[in-house]
């Protein structure tokens, strides 16, 4: 666990793995987290297990340590209370690991997906910015003197030049302002909670959220099914799973519809919370008896269709940054060759 940031999901999901190992070879948990600590070499992973540790020393068990140091989010509290209560913290940990395994490819996916296409956009611009005000009116000097008159085209490039480097403060300053709201809206929960929303909105209903909404119901089914838990608790928890509103009201109502006697499988088919493919391999798994063993198959899968709609959405994205860079490009290009021609001509 070195050299990851304590209470992130990679360092929490390496966590779970090593103290389910400790659980299950019969070695106290307080045991077991002082060999974590001697083992650790990033000081600060080490210092979070020491506060629970230190909790754990006063005298409480190890879900109410972990929810008086923080780091471990609600819902993750409520399996541990659960382990604990059940005699299967051991197996809680466990499936806890695999979420946030899971979790933390998708956020990564995510990311590399807003990343890119900003660097992208960012060049376009700083080469735009760069021909536009400092390459075309060299040209429009030289033309000016031999007499030539630039065309259309290239003078209306550099009016939006001249313009860009007449209000180029303003500019870089709405930008600066622009980049420090969506820093403070990251760093601010209250925010970044409305920012979410307002995405959810816009995006909510978009092939992308449903299999996200897929990736993530399955995998918190898989591990509180796996948990010991029953279907309605597995519900109420998922609802802490869910992407935005939206997944949170069909998972919802897949509860109402489960509770006026509809089968899971017809109350997810019918939310279309699950793809019919994945409906019927749920209706097989109750035949057979291995609802969270199908439900584990479905997260997997689900994560790779994530990681799909996140390729074909790049895969969109950079043909039309190159294509509209490649036309502006061109354009600058054809505004100073037509002038020189004539130069040339004469």
């Amino acid at each position: 666990m070195s050299k990851i940031k304590p209470k992130s999901g990679a360092f929490l999901s390496a966590f779970c793995t090593e103290l389910a190992m400790i659980i299950e070879t019969g070695i106290p948990i307080s045991d077991g987290l002082l060999m974590l600590i001697d083992d650790e070499t990033d000081e600060r992973a080490a210092a979070y297990l020491s506060k629970i540790r230190d909790q754990m020393e006063k005298g409480h068990r190890f879900s109410t340590a972990a929810e008086k140091v923080g780091g471990f989010p609600q819902y993750a509290l409520d399996m541990l209370v659960i382990g604990e209560k059940t005699g299967r913290l051991d197996a809680v940990l466990r499936s806890l690991s695999l979420y946030y395994d899971r979790d933390v490819k998708i956020k990564e996916s995510i990311k590399n997906a807003i990343v890119f296409p900003i660097v992208l956009f960012v060049l376009l611009l700083a080469v735009m910015w760069i021909l536009l005000t400092q390459v075309l009116p060299v040209f429009e000097e030289v033309f000016g003197r031999l007499g030539v008159s630039v065309g259309t085209v290239a003078g209306t490039l550099m009016n939006v030049g001249d313009f860009l480097e007449r209000f180029s403060v303003v500019i870089l300053t709405v930008v600066a302002a622009i980049i420090a709201l969506v820093f403070i809206t990251y760093r601010i929960n209250a925010l970044k909670k409305t920012a979410k929303g307002l995405f959810s909105h816009l995006f909510g209903n978009s092939r992308f959220m449903q299999c996200l909404l897929t990736a993530r119901f399955s995998a918190s089914m898989a591990m509180t099914l796996k948990s010991g838990l029953d279907l309605d608790e597995s519900l109420i928890l998922a609802l802490s799973f869910a992407p935005n509103k939206q997944a949170a009201d069909k998972i919802e109502e897949c509860r109402r519809s489960i509770s006026e006697g509809e089968t899971f499988n017809d109350a997810v088919l019918k939310t279309r919370i699950l793809s019919p493919l994945y409906c019927r391999m749920l209706a097989l798994s109750f035949k057979t008896g291995s609802t969270d063993d199908i439900m584990e198959v479905i997260a997997e899968k689900s994560e790779e269709d994530v990681a799909v709609s996140i390729d074909t959405l790049i895969g969109r994205i950079e043909p039309a940054m190159a294509f509209i860079m490649s036309v502006l490009i061109g354009l600058v290009l054809l505004s100073v060759m037509f002038p020189l021609l004539a130069v040339m001509g004469a």
